[in-house]
């Protein structure tokens, strides 16, 4: 990490959004407060909102979480989402800033990589570079209740279940949360928590941070004789505390961030009666009933990926000797130091069934809107460098008219990335539009109408698809859906009202010479 006189911070955020799916749903609002390592404010929190793109409608059920309709006063007038990417990217840019978030790592770090794309701003970068990590409070709460459980009251949902939820979390420890889902509440809220957990285990939370750094995560889980150690993860179930005992595979394939590890409550010596097909087959079941282990034809092939770069929750075996904390995982230490004892004596085996079910099911991207192909390659270096320069150029123009004629010499730039065209015409459509000329102009439309589809009726297949149709059958049916409380519902009259607006826009004939 080079060294540099900025001071390392944590910039926490949190955004709303116009719904769950970080490749195609639109941040709303954004808010962030800047701290110290000892999690002291640093500045003024910052509040930011956009206005809802033409290409994007916001899900029913997003505008009942956050309570935001999408022709509120605050996004109306709201900064298109260009400027609000550039706002957004400075900020988390800033050298030896780690950015943290609760559930981040899943949702709103992807979320902010895809409005990077959109915006033509590189995605990744402020993510490593000068100094720079992300962190997840989730993570950690995740972390303690298993390994520190007296840090905090941990609540139980309706259902009877444990449950993380921050508004749940907040109300059972009192933290600081005025209203859950708004972006600024949630911020302040994540940070009283992350206070919280450090008071109670300073130990283990600097342990968790260090995983920052993914060389640290490596050398924990790809020692030379395979040892055993501990992963705590959301995709494990939490009837057994989301964690389990773990051997690594080492690399694999050639993706350099990625582990893949088998999972030491299950035998590896029945596996090895099993062919790379059948390994292939059963790598994607979903997760095994409580009788897996002895029923072979429904259990889902025991092996996880591990991200080094996704800041993995990730101990030596001996934290396994904390109080309490075999008997919260309900682990056989017995069985789980012989299942790794035998991962070791037939490790050059079994990682020849893997790779060859690898091999089987790794395949390529399906073909996808050029706003969602983020993660079909990198942006080549002449072609990064092309956009850096535009956008420092934008950064200064003092007019519209400047930065319309600004945008037609993007436009006319020349690609190297066959993706990069069409993902300027969009990003220009929806920012500077009148910088289109006629033929570029009916494109945007022709690919507003195909995508939205004004005028339609539902599909039979998929009723609830993101475009006319399936939004006003999803309106339908949430009117009658009694999970969201009557003053959520309320909010379904106004959405419908704006929903057809929009339709009928849409519908309306093209003018201009469109």
């Amino acid at each position: 990490m080079p060294v540099t006189s900025t001071p390392p911070s944590f910039l926490f955020f949190d955004l709303e959004t116009t719904g769950a799916d970080p490749a195609f749903d639109r941040p709303l609002q954004f808010a962030a407060i800047r701290t110290d390592m000892a999690l002291e404010p640093i500045g003024e929190p910052v509040v930011w909102y956009a206005r809802v793109p033409e290409d994007c409608l916001p899900h029913p059920a997003a505008v009942m979480t956050t309570g935001i309709l999408p022709d509120a006063p605050e996004l109306a007038g709201a900064d298109s989402e260009a400027n609000l990417a550039n706002r957004i990217h400075r900020l988390v840019s800033r050298p030896n800033t780690c950015v943290v978030g609760f559930n981040n790592l899943r949702f709103d770090a992807p979320m902010l990589r895809f409005l990077f794309w959109r915006n033509l701003l590189d995605p990744y970068r402020h993510e490593w570079a000068d100094g720079n990590s992300r962190f997840d409070v989730l993570d950690a709460a995740r972390a303690y209740r298993l390994l520190a459980p007296d840090a905090l009251n941990w609540p139980v949902g309706s259902d009877g279940r444990p449950t993380l939820r921050l508004s749940e979390l907040s109300a059972a420890n009192g933290l600081m949360h005025e209203q859950a889902h708004d972006a600024l509440s949630d911020v302040e809220a994540t940070i009283d928590l992350a206070r919280r957990l450090r008071a109670a285990d300073p130990g283990l939370w600097e342990h968790l941070l260090a995983a920052r750094d993914k060389r640290q995560v490596a050398r924990m889980i790809d020692s030379s004789d395979h040892a055993p150690f501990l992963h705590v993860s959301p995709r494990l179930p939490a009837r057994v505390a989301s964690a389990s005992m773990f051997c690594s595979f080492g690399q694999v394939d050639g993706n350099r961030n990625r582990r893949e590890c088998w999972d030491l409550r299950f035998d590896p010596l029945p596996w090895l009666e099993l062919d790379a097909q059948a390994w292939a087959e059963r790598r994607f079941l979903k997760t095994p009933p409580e009788t897996a282990e002895r029923d072979w034809d429904e259990l889902r092939l025991p092996i996880k990926s591990i991200h080094l770069n996704r800041v993995p929750v990730v101990l030596p075996a001996d934290a396994l000797d904390r109080d309490g904390v075999a008997q919260r995982m309900v682990v056989d230490r017995e069985r789980i130091a012989l299942h790794a004892e035998r991962f070791r004596e037939h490790f050059a085996a079994l990682r020849e069934r893997l790779v060859g079910a690898l091999e089987r099911t790794e395949g390529d991207f399906p073909p996808q809107p050029v706003e969602q192909a983020l993660y079909a390659g990198f942006v080549p270096p002449s072609d990064r460098r092309a956009l850096e320069a535009w956008w420092d150029r934008a950064r200064s123009l003092g007019s519209r008219r400047d930065a319309v004629e600004h945008a037609r010499c993007l436009l006319s730039e020349r690609f190297e990335d066959d993706r990069l065209p069409e993902l300027v015409e969009g990003f220009v459509a929806r920012n500077l539009p009148e910088a289109l000329d006629a033929e570029a102009r009916g494109r945007w439309r022709a690919r507003l109408v195909e995508q939205l589809r004004p005028g339609e009726t539902a599909d039979t297949d998929s009723p609830t698809g993101r475009d006319f149709p399936g939004l006003r059958a999803e309106v339908d049916r949430l009117e009658h859906d009694d999970n969201w409380s009557v003053e959520q519902r309320a909010l379904l009259g106004p959405y419908r009202r704006w929903l057809a607006k929009q339709e009928r826009e849409l519908e309306m004939p093209a003018s201009g010479g469109q």
